[in-house]
């Protein structure tokens, strides 16, 4: 049966399923107990799972497992296929069932933290460190403190194994991980050492992402670019390189370029409401109102609630002194689902297009949202007191105690008060 397992070996390493031939080895399983069909068997159990045939190479690990008084090599191959097939419960099983090896404990690890529960991975990894000192105890720790948003913790662990002398493990290049963590925790400074210190091969485009944008926080503007049109070069529809690279733009006050860079997005992506927004402020930054609100139209016509869009074209139309264009835009608007900000632009719109009773309905519903605005609040109270609403009053003690200090506040008041006393 020995030489039929190691046929079987060599045709699947050559690609073929011998199905009669392993139907046959695993049907009279049980008979091969020896050490040398053990060891066969263990061979022929590897080379399954490097074919993908799952299903065959666990009832291989079962027969091994179950002649072993404990392997952690075979339970590891047997819990694996285990969790790949979802199968947890009976992975924790078998983990349960064997002596507590730091091998054990750390496949035990893995089932938890696929069951969600990465406190108790993270107290089986511990108990771990404590019978060994295997550097991948300290990988799996610092993974799970990584994918938990424990930055600091993770990043113990993945200098402890730069220390020791590792710089990837499992595909993971660890200065690059640790570059990003200190990325996360606003660390420029080590940030920027471990991309130095990072082997190119293992980038990445998020890598070189992140690369753009700490050169863009340290002021390194040329930099930046290029690292981001590598980014676009690569990966065309990445769109928060093309944020990014405009952002860049325009602090470099370089707004034609800016302009450039997200049409050439829209030329291949049209659907994307984003793009229309910043191309629409873009051109309202460079005095161009017509495609500003052309653009902002575009965006809101692709999402109805984007309250950003509407923000900024309502402040477009006030400021262009184009209000009564409004109407078109706000002709089946749910302005309930705008924003505080949003609310008071348009409400400001409706003002100056003499619609009081909309314009008031508006300043009523953005004073519920928008907050300690003493700006929302100045032109409030300006506009009830131009209408003589009764309101006003309450508007005015609302400003006096957001600005105790504002001597026209006192002055209403007082003015105010004489009016209603001469009343």
């Amino acid at each position: 049966m020995q030489d039929q397992i190691y046929e079987i070996i060599d045709q699947l390493r050559k690609g073929e399923y011998p199905e009669n031939k392993l139907n046959e080895v695993v049907g009279n399983i049980d008979q091969l107990v020896d050490e040398m069909d053990l060891e066969a068997l263990f061979i022929l159990g590897d080379t399954l799972v490097a074919s993908g045939l799952h299903k065959e190479a666990e009832s291989i690990f079962v027969h091994l497992n179950s002649q072993t008084s404990h392997d952690d090599e075979v339970l590891s191959y047997l819990v694996d296929i285990l969790i790949t097939d979802g199968r947890l419960d009976e992975a924790l099983s078998h983990v349960n069932e064997a002596e507590n090896t730091p091998a054990v404990l750390l496949l035990k690890a893995e089932i938890f933290q696929q069951l969600n529960m990465s406190d108790v991975a993270i107290r089986s990894l511990l108990e771990a460190k404590a019978l060994s000192d295997d550097p991948i105890l300290d990988f799996a720790l610092a993974e799970i403190y990584y994918q938990e948003g424990e930055f600091p913790d993770a990043v113990r662990h993945y200098e402890a194994l730069i220390a020791a002398g590792f710089e990837e493990i499992n595909g993971i290049e660890l200065n690059l991980r640790l570059a990003e963590l200190h990325m996360h925790q606003l660390d420029l400074e080590n940030a920027g050492r471990y991309f130095e210190m990072a082997d190119e091969k293992f980038f990445t485009n998020d890598d070189y992402y992140r690369k753009a944008l700490l050169e863009y926080q340290l002021q390194s503007y040329e930099a930046a670019k290029n690292l981001l049109n590598q980014v676009i070069e690569n990966e065309p529809y990445y769109v928060n390189a093309y944020i990014l690279l405009m952002n860049v733009h325009e602090t470099e006050h370089e707004l034609v370029p800016a302009i450039e860079l997200i049409e050439s997005y829209i030329r291949q992506d049209d659907t994307e409401p984003l793009f229309f927004f910043h191309l629409g402020r873009l051109y309202f930054r460079n005095g161009e109102t017509d495609k500003a609100i052309n653009n902002f139209s575009k965006a809101i016509a692709i999402d109805q609630d984007y309250d950003d869009a509407y923000l900024m074209l309502f402040e477009t139309l006030l400021k262009s002194g184009r209000t009564e264009e409004a109407p078109q835009f706000t002709e089946k608007l749910d302005t309930h689902a705008l924003s505080g900000e949003s609310l008071y632009l348009l409400a400001k719109i409706e003002q100056e297009n003499e619609n009081d009773g909309t314009a008031l309905v508006l300043y009523q519903d953005a004073s519920k949202l928008i907050g300690e605005s003493i700006e929302f609040y100045t032109d409030y109270y300006k506009y009830l007191n131009e209408i003589r609403h009764p309101d006003r009053k309450d508007i005015l003690d609302r400003l006096i105690i957001l600005e105790p200090d504002n001597i026209d506040w006192q002055f209403e008041k007082e003015r105010y008060d004489e009016e209603h006393d001469q009343a």
